[in-house]
């Protein structure tokens, strides 16, 4: 989990909210770097896995470089004053320059289907265009005593190398008696996350080691539903 400390004076407003809505969670780096304009946020990659190999020793090849996306947090304010609608695609498209049918404007349209279409049977979903919106759901659904966690990367890793599981798994789902949320960054031209909770999840913090060296805290989500 990231430590960090800032200046009360110099804090964003979305830090601010941070503190009045969840004064004892620390935010991970990889939230904190998504309000902090010009900073990459955490790993975005994303790998498939079976539970059952989830073991102290266990290894795999990945590429876990640090993500160098520019979308970062709108404030509430912003977020709620620009559309967010299949219903407004032609608005949306107008608002950043975009041309109907391109790679971009059939992202956009992909992210926002995600968010508009049902939930899997059991699934409590929503999607999160603001940092404080996030914070609003978490603390709906969880309380105000939380732990946020994120996975974090030591430093720039080499491009691919093997990652071995270390001692000192955590099981997040029985520490909480699964009362857990997940919350995935979307691709949009601001940052959107689409946030979910249900009964048929497991999930781990898990400590890695690369071949050369470099330490990973990864957290790692087991769907039993399927």
């Amino acid at each position: 989990m990231a430590m960090a400390s800032y200046a009360t004076t110099l804090l964003p407003p979305q830090l601010h909210y941070w503190n009045s809505i969840l004064p004892d969670t620390t935010m991970p780096k990889a939230l904190s770097q998504l309000v902090q304009p010009g900073k990459s946020g955490g790993p975005s990659q994303v790998f498939f896995f079976l539970e059952k190999d989830m073991h102290p020793g266990n290894g795999k090849k990945y590429r876990l470089a640090k993500n160098s996306t520019r979308a970062t947090f709108l404030s509430r304010k912003t977020a709620e004053s620009i559309p967010f609608s299949s219903s407004k695609m032609p608005q949306i498209l107008h608002q950043y320059s975009l041309k109907p049918g391109s790679v971009e404007a059939i992202r956009i349209n992909e992210t926002i289907q995600e968010c508009e279409g049902q939930g899997i049977k059991g699934e409590k979903k929503q999607c999160a265009t603001s940092l404080e919106s996030m914070i609003d759901y978490a603390a709906f659904k969880l309380g105000r005593n939380i732990e946020a966690v994120s996975t974090e990367v030591e430093k720039a890793a080499a491009d691919v190398q093997n990652f071995t599981i270390s001692p000192g798994m955590k099981n997040l789902s029985a520490a909480y008696k699964n009362k857990v949320i997940v919350c995935h960054k979307l691709n949009y031209p601001y940052a959107v996350f689409y946030c979910h909770a249900f009964q048929s999840i497991r999930a781990y913090m898990v400590p890695l080691r690369g071949s050369d060296g470099i330490t990973v805290k990864a957290v790692a989500i087991c769907h039993t539903d399927i």
